[in-house]
């Protein structure tokens, strides 16, 4: 497959480097100094699943050097795929599926709104990695899962063709069976997850050793599930528990990425996590109190420190 990789951070560059190492064509977009680390001496990423070393990659920060993909892994922050849309639909084939990987539930209908739902499928990942320096990226858990969703029936055949590739290169990837629910249950655990190890500047192991910790998960997951009720979603019965049940098996280390960029100084996806949960909320009258804490304790660090009020 001819495959284009826009945001090579954790998750474009971990799994963009797993598909590069098993010989696809592979078109990186990056910039600043990880882009032109990548041109001038490759891709590294390090992993309990085996280190890659990619020394010759194809990267570029025009859009244009995608053309004739034959499908485009969405991975930047969630602040760009609104504006990406209008730009990758004027250098794209029709033919070319473009699968955002964004945390959150809304990317999939921002780069429609530009694109054209037709081409624009969804994919969720699973992984905790990040760009440790330029050019080199380092997988921090034993979790390497991308789950895909067709929107439109002629996407299946393209999808399919990654799910293969994907499994060849030695990663976990399948069709989603229920893709509202799935895209749901990760936006649970992933908005308690930021928003309780950003809101107390610590690790999860820390937040669930004390009952107030442990409370803020319970109720930032209750919300959360209270909220893709109201949207609409079918959750099982049991889907808050279950949710709480894998937060309680993650390592004692693990931080969500929002409280790693609020400790950079970076910006935050805050609007598109705990912002969204309240935001939605409201639009069905729920009461969020939890998550609206940490959404006004952290919205002053959500543009990054150097614009912090």
């Amino acid at each position: 497959m001819r495959i284009g990789v826009l945001g090579v951070g954790g998750i474009g560059g971990y799994f963009g480097g797993r598909l590069g190492a098993a010989g696809h064509d592979l078109h990186f977009i990056a910039r600043g100094a990880h882009g032109a680390a990548l041109a001038e001496s490759g891709l590294k990423v390090e992993s309990a699943f085996g280190d890659i070393e990619l020394p010759n990659v194809s990267v570029s920060e025009d859009l244009e050097s995608l053309a004739g993909c034959d499908l485009v892994m969405h991975c930047t922050k969630m602040w760009e795929v609104e504006s990406s849309g209008a730009r990758l639909a004027r250098c794209l084939g029709d033919k070319t599926i473009v699968v955002p990987f964004q945390n959150g539930v809304e990317a999939a209908d921002l780069l429609s709104a530009g694109l054209g739902s037709e081409r624009v499928a969804q994919g969720i990942a699973y992984i905790s990695a990040f760009i440790d320096a330029p050019g080199f990226v380092r997988h921090a858990n034993k979790v390497h899962r991308l789950t895909l969703g067709a929107r439109h029936p002629a996407q299946e055949s393209t999808l399919t063709a990654l799910c293969e590739a994907g499994t060849a290169a030695g990663f976990d990837i399948a069709m989603s069976r229920n893709l509202p629910a799935d895209l749901w249950r990760k936006m649970i655990v992933l908005s308690a997850l930021a928003g309780s190890t950003g809101l107390r500047r610590c690790d999860l192991g820390a937040l669930r050793r004390t009952d107030g910790g442990r409370a803020l998960l319970a109720g930032l997951v209750e919300e959360a599930t209270a909220v893709a009720r109201a949207e609409g979603v079918a959750l099982k019965p049991d889907a808050a528990a279950k949710c709480l049940e894998q937060l309680g098996t993650m390592p004692d280390s693990m931080e969500a990425s929002l409280a790693v960029d609020l400790k950079r100084g970076n910006r935050l996806e805050l609007p598109w996590l705990n912002g969204a949960i309240l935001r939605l909320a409201g639009r069905h009258g729920l009461s969020a109190p939890m998550t609206e804490v940490v959404v006004r304790a952290l919205t002053p660090f959500q543009e990054g420190r150097a614009n912090a009020a």
